[in-house]
């Protein structure tokens, strides 16, 4: 009983000492940056972001490229549909005939059909595969376009960091660090100015 008793009172006291200790001392962001490095904390760190929704809304750029990688994807399913139409076609002649088929042509059929479907699985994946590539080209195209006025922006080094909000990522965001009008702007405006000089 009395072990019992010595046993409740040490471990009482460690987990006092434990939450005791918690709660004493609480780190906060600014004496991180004050002991990691004096000239950070003499820094002037300022932070801002753009909305990506509205950039793909709003940025004439985005708006054109989207409108051509709808025409791309579409171009692309009318060739899949029809290469599946024409194999359809090809299978429902055989199907017809195959009644009337000696042995040697069913089997030439059946092979014909694999050779045409395996023709048909890597045209579609060469598509697909130059599909891709074009859109992440055409996507980093706008993104690189987005960076370099980004740069031209905050040339005189105003913002540290300039993010791009997407929901769900951050957890906290102050509207007043919100560019993302400005950005637009300037970038329409630069959009414009590169369309007219071609």
């Amino acid at each position: 009983m009395i072990v019992n008793a010595l046993l409740v009172l040490a471990v009482s006291y460690l987990l006092y000492k434990q939450f005791a200790n918690g709660s004493e001392r609480v780190v906060t962001a600014g004496s991180v940056l004050k002991t990691k490095d004096t000239t950070l904390s003499n820094k002037k760190l300022l932070f801002a972001y753009i909305n990506m929704d509205s950039i793909q809304a709003k940025y004439e750029l985005a708006k054109a490229v989207s409108v051509e990688v709808e025409r791309r994807h579409e171009s692309l399913n009318t060739e899949l549909n029809k290469m599946d139409k024409a194999y359809q076609n090809k299978l429902e002649g055989y199907k017809q005939r195959g009644a009337s088929m000696t042995e040697e042509q069913a089997a030439a059929a059946r092979e014909d059909m694999e050779t045409t479907q395996r023709q048909m699985l890597e045209k579609r994946q060469s598509l697909m595969d130059g599909y891709q590539s074009w859109l992440a080209s055409k996507n980093m195209s706008v993104i690189k376009d987005i960076q370099d006025y980004l740069k031209k922006f905050n040339a005189d080094g105003t913002y540290s960091f300039i993010f791009s909000y997407e929901p769900g990522f951050f957890y906290y965001s102050d509207s007043t660090y919100d560019i993302t009008s400005q950005v637009i702007g300037g970038l329409n405006a630069q959009y414009e100015m590169k369309k007219n000089n071609f």
